[in-house]
């Protein structure tokens, strides 16, 4: 399951958690699946990200971000530890949370172009 902004949502996505709006009140429950009009709806109420099932996010995205340099540091930090399977194992989670985070990171900018680049809707300027 992947956190993405609502603006990289596509329809035939489904939700590994329930879509809150900021309060918490429930707008969408785990399971469902994402509509053209569900995400519109979900926009309308401020909805800004959704969690879904898989990882839409690609991985080797947000290779210019901060993330992706500690994730790349990570054998040098991890060094003196090769020999020692719980510091490999965590060293591998690290760098998978990082890679993430730097997905997501490169998802936001691209979320922010996308709603740089669409049009204004008549009545919101």
């Amino acid at each position: 399951m992947q956190k993405i902004p609502l603006a990289l949502a596509k329809a035939g996505m489904k939700l590994a958690k329930p879509a809150q709006k900021e309060g918490g009140m429930v707008i969408a429950a785990t399971g469902m699946e994402l509509t053209e009009r569900l995400i519109e709806r979900l926009a309308n109420m401020d909805v800004e990200a959704v969690v879904v099932e898989g990882n839409p996010l690609d991985p080797s995205a947000g290779e210019d971000t901060p993330f992706a340099r500690i994730a790349e540091r990570l054998d040098h930090l991890f060094r003196r530890y090769t020999s020692d399977p719980a510091m490999t194992e965590t060293k591998e989670m690290l760098r998978e949370y990082f890679q993430m985070k730097a997905a997501h990171l490169a998802a936001l900018r691209e979320a922010d172009k996308v709603k740089a680049e669409a049009p204004a809707e008549p009545g919101k300027e």
